[in-house]
């Protein structure tokens, strides 16, 4: 039987509703938006609410927010709230009482994790400092004063504080020259300047936003002479918890796929829009399902909504036995503007090479098939190589695949990202996307796991002749090096019929059980039409060429690691927040390290370092030569760090891989404390509910 995914799409995007997406993007929203850890709980429940209005059973978990739980290698943020945050001026006396933000009216004018003044406020001198250089430069000039910058002031909190500055105001604003009356959201107040969120033992210094056009206007007073202003911060600083709430419907086998994304955060597109295209999807599988608009479902779908990172990572580590059970999922962020208003730029990113998967396969032609006939006017560009956000589940430690889709746009992170830019039109897409992507694979057999198989072999198919190619057209100015360009592309040709393999072969995750002996042999048959195409190409360039292939390159400046084996020792991706800012000035931040990360998914043990970096240089080929020549020592320069600080451990040439630490067993009583459920079914349903749900939903 024909596979027809447009006529899937037609069919999820006439079940999807303009007015639920738009209507969902505000509830979350508006309970989200004042972007503290009292409104994360609200969303919780509202939320959890909602679900069950639907007939959707809903969960929450909780996620340590204490400022020091190490969940991987992400330190949990600490709880904060704030009731109310004032900025005014005090002298020039004719100005006074003037406001220049208050937290009633612009809600990110407060810094997320400020900390609070005295009741009274603190009323003091303004001193301007250009940036890192200016303070540094007249240090001594800053205690007892609110510094007034142009820059983020996240990149030297520490330097202010040092400095003995009361509090900082800061007009800077990404797109300023676009919006100059927005004030950016500054999500974050580590004292670390490649940190994220704040932790026990930050500074707890006040800091407030203002818009770059009130900058302009407090520039002004301060060229007439000295200026005073008084802010006041009401916040504090608690130990609390990060909901996660799980939407779940339930399916006969024991495996799931998932959708999940970010709430708490201040944006209506950035990710209120997100959550909404998740919450409308459950409720159109648990509708259509129910009433027999769609076949019904094989593998269960779960939706989870979370915080950035911090709960993604969190649930992985206190929840293996959920994440077992998936097959695939997908990452929705940024998912409510078009481009023709704000400039949005959509994008599509791959699983990472270490987890290939024919998930992408199947999320690629989804979008490529929804845009062109419906949303024109959206930049989109597909299979970019991996990015990070909430996906940390493509780590093969966890063994989750998921594709990744988000946008940008210039209101992104400001107090512009409200609902007033939010459209119906770009939300129905994703979410018909979305519908459509979770129900083939919560029903995929063998007939739709061979055919996703077909169509990645087909699509790397083409990677494969384009990489050759570009060899080909390459070979005459190549001159007497020719042995040499032969080798590297012959080496990068068996790369991708290795990841090739990879990819094809997920697709048992989506055969039935008694599907898969027979299944296995399908795809080795595709697996070996890969091999003939690469060897077909090979034939080819060397008939070109002349000549033979050289040695393979090896990559230059590992040094002594080369011919190790690193062994990565958590779960998800580096951060180095457990380890003092002051011994890793050298390394940098690792939060936002694709590269990195994709180097770790690796380090299972199994390859050399010169094996890893070899393949993370073809997964992120460099613009330049010179960049080129620099990414082997980058990445070096990264793991002897982790090597030092216990991140990676090293394995000597025969060494076995050591057994990785079986989860904790929870007792009763912790994990109720962890997680309470959520019934969802009629009263005279709830005695069915424990008795249908997997072991971990009934915890």
């Amino acid at each position: 039987m024909e596979i027809n995914l447009a006529e899937r799409l037609k069919a999820a995007g006439e079940l999807v509703s303009e007015n639920s997406l738009l209507e969902l993007t505000k509830f979350v929203w508006e309970s989200d938006r004042p972007f503290t850890f009292p409104a994360f709980h609200a969303t919780a429940r509202h939320v959890s609410a909602r679900l069950r209005e639907w007939g959707v059973r809903a969960k929450t978990f909780e996620i340590p927010a204490d400022g020091k739980t190490m969940l991987g290698d992400w330190k949990m943020p600490l709880g904060w709230d704030c009731t109310g945050a004032l900025l005014e001026i005090w002298d020039p006396f004719e100005e006074r009482h003037r406001v220049l933000a208050d937290r009633k009216k612009t809600n990110t004018a407060v810094i997320m994790w400020s900390g609070p003044t005295p009741p009274e406020g603190i009323t003091a001198h303004v001193i301007k400092i250009a940036g890192k250089d200016d303070l540094l430069a007249r240090k001594d000039q800053l205690k007892g004063k609110i510094v007034y910058t142009t820059e983020n002031p996240r990149e030297f909190k520490r330097l202010l504080v040092e400095a003995g500055a009361l509090a900082v105001v800061t007009c800077w604003c990404r797109n300023a020259h676009l919006i100059p009356d927005a004030t950016f959201w500054f999500n974050g107040w580590s004292d670390d300047p490649g940190g994220w969120a704040f932790h026990e033992g930050d500074a707890p210094l006040p800091g407030m936003a203002i818009s770059p056009q009130t900058g302009v206007e407090l520039d002004v007073l301060l060229d007439r002479g000295p200026v005073k202003v008084r802010i006041k911060v009401d916040t504090k600083y608690m130990e609390s918890t990060l909901p996660l709430v799980c939407g779940y419907i339930d399916a006969p086998l024991q495996e799931e796929v998932l959708a999940i994304g970010h709430a708490m955060e201040q944006g209506a597109n950035d990710n209120a829009s997100g959550c909404a295209v998740i919450l409308e999807s459950l409720r159109v599988l648990q509708e259509a399902t129910q009433s027999g608009k769609l076949p019904a479902l094989k593998r269960a779908v779960r939706g989870i909504l979370t915080n950035e990172c911090y709960g993604t990572i969190g649930f992985a580590a206190l929840n293996p036995g959920i994440l077992r059970r998936v097959q695939a999922g997908i990452n929705w962020d940024t998912m409510g503007r078009n481009q023709e208003s704000v400039d949005a730029k959509f994008k599509h990113h791959r699983c990472p090479d270490a987890g290939a998967s024919v998930a992408d396969t199947l999320m690629a032609m989804l979008l490529e098939l929804a845009f062109k006939p419906s949303a024109t006017f959206i930049k989109f560009q597909s299979e970019i190589p991996f990015g990070l956000t909430d996906n940390h589940y493509n780590d093969p430690q966890i063994g989750v695949h998921v594709p990744y889709v988000d946008s940008q746009d210039r209101y992104w992170h400001t107090s512009k990202d409200t609902m007033d830019h939010i459209s119906g039109r770009t939300l129905h897409t994703m979410a018909t996307v979305s519908v459509a992507f979770l129900h083939f694979l919560s029903t995929a057999t063998a007939h739709e796991a061979l055919w996703l198989a077909h169509h990645t072999a087909r699509r790397y198919g083409i990677r494969i002749e384009e990489l050759a190619g570009r060899c080909a057209a390459g070979l005459d100015a190549a001159g007497a090096h020719k042995a040499e360009v032969l080798a590297a592309t012959f080496d990068q040709l068996d790369y991708l019929k290795d990841i090739c393999d990879k990819a094809v072969m997920s697709a048992k995750r989506f055969m039935l059980r008694e599907e898969r002996a027979q299944g296995h042999l399908a795809l080795l048959k595709l697996q070996r039409h890969t091999r003939r195409l690469v060897d077909l190409e090979k034939r080819r360039l060397k008939e070109l060429a002349g000549c033979e292939p050289g040695a393979a390159p090896q990559p230059e400046g590992l040094g002594e690691l080369a011919e190790l084996r690193p062994y990565k020792t958590f779960i998800g991706t580096p951060t180095y927040e457990g380890i003092p800012a002051n011994q890793k000035e050298d390394v940098g931040s690792a939060m936002w390290n694709s590269q990195l990360h994709c180097a770790c998914f690796w380090a299972d043990g199994r390859l050399t370092l010169a094996e890893i970096v070899r393949r993370v240089c073809y997964e992120f080929p460099a613009e330049t030569e010179q960049k080129a020549a620099k990414q082997p020592a980058a990445l070096a320069k990264q793991f002897r760090f982790m090597g030092e600080h216990g991140l990676i451990k090293w394995l000597q040439p025969g060494e076995a891989i050591p057994k990785p630490p079986k989860p904790e067993k929870k007792g009763a009583e912790s994990e109720d404390a962890g997680a309470r459920e959520e019934e969802v079914h009629a009263p005279e349903a709830a005695g069915d509910a424990e008795e249908e749900a997997p072991a971990e939903e009934t915890n």
